[in-house]
């Protein structure tokens, strides 16, 4: 029972789907990290359910109203830290600055730009994106944050992010990705490409951002989330 209370709590804490509401404590939360995955899927089954609309409506429809309903399944809450990270990290300031910037509440206007690109990337990507990939691409942003807690430590001093950080192993990562290929193999190795692909640019990008500011935040993980599910949309619609 302890992993069904555990996989709760995560639905409760990265989604919006009504769960019946779980008392947190570390040692769950812990448990869940292993099933961040399968929540992925959860988000991911509820989008292709919604890429089914292309038989009543035109697809270009069906992609805006995907996005919309993927913002709404996940309160938005990688985008936010997409929006955070871009304000930070195209200031221009110092490292202290940087990190300052993104605790502040307010948008600037590189967070907004940076919301409007991803949401457009997301529409068009989502259009010509078959299927499966629907399903696909939230399972493989899940693995992303064991991926960058890995490449780079965390220099926040506190917060949920931190825990996540703190009890990442290599043993969870592995984990993580085989959950996440799987399925990928089963639909094609297309999906196993853009998966690779996904997970490389978010190490990148990881590795990149330790580089500027000497390691990540719970902002950055949400940056290298939605960055990872855009390289995997992107891949999927090549024609190969």
């Amino acid at each position: 029972m302890l992993y069904v209370y555990a996989y709760l709590l995560m639905l409760g804490f990265f989604t919006r789907i009504p769960v019946p509401q779980v008392p947190y404590s570390e040692e769950r939360y812990v448990k869940g990290m292993w099933l961040l995955p399968c929540v992925g899927g959860a988000t991911g089954a509820l989008l292709w359910c919604s890429s089914q609309l292309n038989r009543l409506i035109p697809m270009s429809v069906v992609a805006v109203l995907a996005f919309i309903f993927y913002l709404l399944i996940t309160g938005g809450i990688h985008m936010d830290g997409l929006g955070d990270s871009c304000d930070a990290l195209f200031s221009g300031r110092d490292r202290d600055k940087m990190l300052e910037i993104m605790k502040d509440s307010r948008s600037g206007s590189f967070g907004v730009l940076g919301l409007i690109a991803a949401s457009a990337a997301y529409i068009v990507l989502l259009r010509y994106a078959p299927r499966p990939a629907f399903l696909l691409f939230p399972i493989v942003g899940k693995c992303t944050p064991a991926i960058a807690s890995l490449c780079s430590p965390y220099i926040r001093a506190k917060g949920m992010a931190e825990v996540f950080c703190r009890n990442v192993k290599p043993s969870l990562l592995a984990a993580s990705c085989a959950m996440a290929l799987v399925p990928c193999v089963y639909f094609g190795l297309k999906f196993v490409a853009a998966a690779v692909c996904a997970f490389a640019a978010c190490a990148v990008l990881t590795l990149r951002v330790k580089h500027v500011l000497g390691g990540i935040t719970g902002d950055i993980l949400g940056l290298a989330c939605e960055t990872a599910q855009l390289v995997f949309l992107l891949v999927c619609v090549f024609p190969f």
